[in-house]
């Protein structure tokens, strides 16, 4: 019985979320507004070099998507992007993309950790068919210094999964 109860929770909120999923929006159609509706208010604004503004929608710290919609200066989203994708992942080259590259092809990580001579950078990705940990190092002066995966042990069946 419980188990039916929880099941039965969690398609009633897949459907209600339905409505606002990254998904939903459609370029070219949704107006800033509906966007800001169905999303909330975004995580991140910044200018786009090509006019608008890039607006940025985090599901971090636990999610492993971050979206990016063009809204242009009459205020219509002219296009989303999923930007934790494997293609974006391999755009990011130790020794030539800095700091504000990385956050231009990822979106701001959702872990930072300093350590004394370098700084890492945490996103969670699904790499189909595991998740995992995205890591971006970077050296004092900013430049990427090293990238990796690491496993997700709490999603791919890690510690205490039998």
């Amino acid at each position: 019985m419980k188990r039916i109860f929880c099941a039965t929770v969690v398609l009633l909120i897949g459907v209600l979320a339905g409505c606002a999923m990254p998904g939903s929006i459609v370029p070219n159609t949704t107006t800033a507004d509906e966007l800001v509706k169905k999303l909330g208010k975004p995580t991140e604004t910044r200018p786009n070099p090509q006019g608008g503004e890039l607006w940025d929608y985090v599901y971090g710290p636990e999610g492993m998507a971050t979206w990016r919609y063009a809204v242009d200066s009459g205020r219509t989203v002219r296009s989303a992007d999923q930007l934790l994708t494997q293609e974006r992942l391999h755009k990011v080259v130790p020794g030539v993309t800095n700091e504000a590259g990385v956050i231009d092809l990822l979106g701001r990580p959702r872990l930072v950790t300093r350590y004394s001579h370098e700084t890492a950078w945490e996103w969670r990705v699904d790499l189909a068919p595991n998740k995992g940990i995205f890591i971006v190092r970077f050296s004092p002066d900013g430049l990427a210094r090293g990238v990796g995966v690491m496993t997700d042990v709490m999603l791919d069946g890690g510690i205490g999964e039998q």
